[in-house]
């Protein structure tokens, strides 16, 4: 077999290393795999316990020949060498010792798909984590058998197909533990974000992005990752030890006329050895929360500067209008709420 070409093997190691799932990695190697291989049809595998079928495949070429493997495994003399013998890649003509291909069970239920198998060449990858497993198979229909070169490149990319299924077995938790987490915090009506200790985030509730933009407009302050700066600061120091660690150096708190933003910083279970913080985020107001029901932004901006004591003209200033627009937003306030004025909300703010 001639010398791997460096941009296959640069490609074909980025497809393993990268490839969050079994699609994945079927979407980036599999055409690589067919022409490095000289294989009619590619095929992947994963060993799923938890499954009904125990057995999750990807193969775009082989039609139905797959599809009820869980039904016939135990007649495949591919499965029963491998499972013997993990690990390690092997040929048909090994695996076979003397017999055809096109004698065996796995032969004739490739006829009955269409397919005309003669020759393969696979392993099965187990590693010490079960959900871990998987195995790729290549399939040859012509008669020209695998030359011993590709058993030995195919053993050469068993550890970096290993590590794929892995990998696989290691987002899968992480998923589940994020929608766990995810379901909980929706249950309790959070408002979060769970990030790792390089601030890449895992999921936010969905009201956080409403809330970011309403109190850090500007993209100034935060970072390019989109998380406010003072935060980041803060969770810092606290991963780092250099603060003493007290209830209140979990909690970020800042204070905006008659609002109030407080972040609480919780350190989460490790899983998969990576440590996740969750951000909740919670809004306080002198004014009543549901008013945003029935205010617009601005009439709501305007209302919880009256509430403060501020005029028109202040109210004005402080928003960056013209006075006879604050007018306007204070007059259609005290209509939506049905007040007479500055005393009947102010009242009316502090029965809520």
């Amino acid at each position: 077999m001639s010398r791997l070409p460096q941009r296959t093997f640069l490609d074909l190691t980025c497809g393993l290393l990268e490839s969050q799932s079994l699609a994945q990695l079927q979407e980036r190697t599999e055409s690589l795999l067919a022409k490095l291989f000289h294989a009619d049809h590619v095929a992947f595998c994963r060993m799923h316990p938890d499954l009904p079928t125990g057995f999750e495949w990807k193969a775009s070429t082989t039609g139905h020949f797959l599809q009820s493997y869980y039904q016939w495994y135990q007649e495949d003399f591919v499965f029963r060498w491998l499972s013997q013998r993990p690990n390690t890649a092997w040929r048909d003509t090994e695996m076979l010792r003397g017999q055809k291909l096109v004698e065996t069970a796995t032969h004739r239920r490739s006829r009955e798909s269409h397919l005309n198998l003669k020759h393969v060449l696979a392993v099965l990858m187990v590693s010490g984590h079960q959900l871990g497993s998987g195995a790729l198979a290549l399939y040859r229909e012509r008669a020209s058998p695998f030359p011993v070169e590709s058993r030995r490149l195919l053993q050469g990319l068993t550890p970096a197909l290993s590590g794929a299924f892995q990998n696989f077995a290691r987002f899968d938790a992480l998923s589940s533990h994020n929608q766990l987490l995810e379901e909980m915090l929706r249950q309790e009506g959070a408002t979060a974000i769970v990030v790792d200790a390089q601030w890449r985030e895992f999921f936010r509730t969905e009201a956080v992005t409403s809330l970011l933009a309403r109190w850090f407009p500007s993209r100034s302050d935060r970072d390019e990752l989109g998380i406010p700066r003072a935060w980041r600061a803060r969770m810092d120091a606290l991963m780092a030890g250099s603060v003493l660690l007290t209830p209140s150096t979990h909690v970020w708190r800042e204070e905006r006329g008659m609002s109030a933003l407080e972040v609480s910083f919780t350190r989460l279970q490790r899983i998969d050895g990576r440590g996740l913080w969750e951000l909740r985020l919670k809004e306080i107001h002198a004014i009543p929360e549901q008013w945003r029901r029935i205010l617009t932004p601005r009439q709501f901006e305007a209302a919880a500067l009256v509430v403060q004591g501020l005029t028109d003209k202040e109210i004005a200033s402080k928003l960056g209008i013209t006075e006879d627009t604050a007018k306007d937003h204070v007059q259609s306030a005290y209509k939506r709420l049905n007040v007479p004025n500055r005393s009947g909300l102010i009242a009316l703010a502090l029965r809520s």
